[in-house]
């Protein structure tokens, strides 16, 4: 069995739904990656915009501004782990991709095909995400037929479009998009039946961190912490092959006590 990898949400915004503050700046993010580092983080995975629903879109030159500095600081620092960037963005990606990021986290739903070959010219690896619409839109945009099959379908179609711009199945994750376009009971839905989307045949990447739908009466993110981390056991009995979490320490302890049981004859 492949270990699962453990990646460390850095968001360099000033509007996430659980950290951004204004005082995000180069010194207390650099912190973060110290800690992240220190608690056994396979990956950072480096944002500057906020994908929270109803958040405001940044301009490209705005997400730079905030990201690039840190990828370089984080490239020099940490050598040895990988970088990825959350942006829907090809000018971002671009650049930092040249910064030495691997992966390309795309939360939009529909990649340009001209993002899927500037990762595959920089032989990195891409998240393709399910959602519709956008941050604006997005919670109003829950009506599904079917909705397993159709959140399936869709990522399936998704690889099948990367495959056909020249990226391996190796470098293709996909994230089936915990609170994106989905209610708190599709939510439930998708984490129980998350061994569905293992038969797509690449690696599944689970962003459950802090989410709304793991709220018990109403209660803000810093308080969502031991659902957090049960939904992250679950998920990796459902096959995870990356957790995009917050809690980096904690969450470590979950994978190590998780391996540890699959190994137990």
């Amino acid at each position: 069995m492949t270990k699962p990898l453990l990646m460390g949400i850095i968001n360099a915004t000033p509007d996430s739904f659980y950290d951004g503050e204004p005082q995000n700046n180069l010194d207390s993010l650099l912190a973060k990656c110290r800690d992240y580092a220190a608690g056994g983080a396979d990956i950072f995975d480096i944002g500057g915009e906020s994908t929270r629903p109803n958040a405001e879109p940044v301009s490209a030159e705005e997400e730079l501004r905030r990201v690039l500095p840190l990828i370089q600081a984080a490239r020099k620092k940490w050598p040895h782990i990988p970088l990825s960037l959350d942006t829907v963005k090809i000018p971002v990606a671009l650049e930092g991709l040249k910064a030495g990021v691997s992966i390309i986290n795309d939360v939009s739903g529909t990649p340009d095909p001209e993002m899927f070959n500037l990762v595959r010219d920089f032989k990195a690896q891409i998240v393709i995400m399910h959602t519709r619409g956008t941050p604006q839109t997005m919670q109003t945009m829950t009506d599904y037929t079917d909705f397993l099959a159709e959140v399936k379908n869709f990522l399936a179609d998704k690889i099948q479009q990367a495959v056909s711009c020249g990226l391996p199945p190796a470098d293709i994750i996909i994230d089936p998009g915990f609170g994106f376009a989905k209610t708190r009971e599709q939510n439930y839905i998708l984490l129980k039946h998350l061994s569905v989307f293992k038969e797509l045949g690449v690696r599944m990447l689970v962003g459950l961190s802090r989410k709304t739908f793991l709220s018990q009466k109403r209660e803000l993110p810093p308080k969502r912490k031991a659902q957090t981390l049960a939904a992250h056991l679950i998920a990796l009995q459902g096959g995870a092959d990356i957790l995009r979490v917050h809690d980096v320490k904690d969450t470590r302890k979950i994978m190590d006590f998780y391996q540890e049981l699959e190994q137990a004859r």
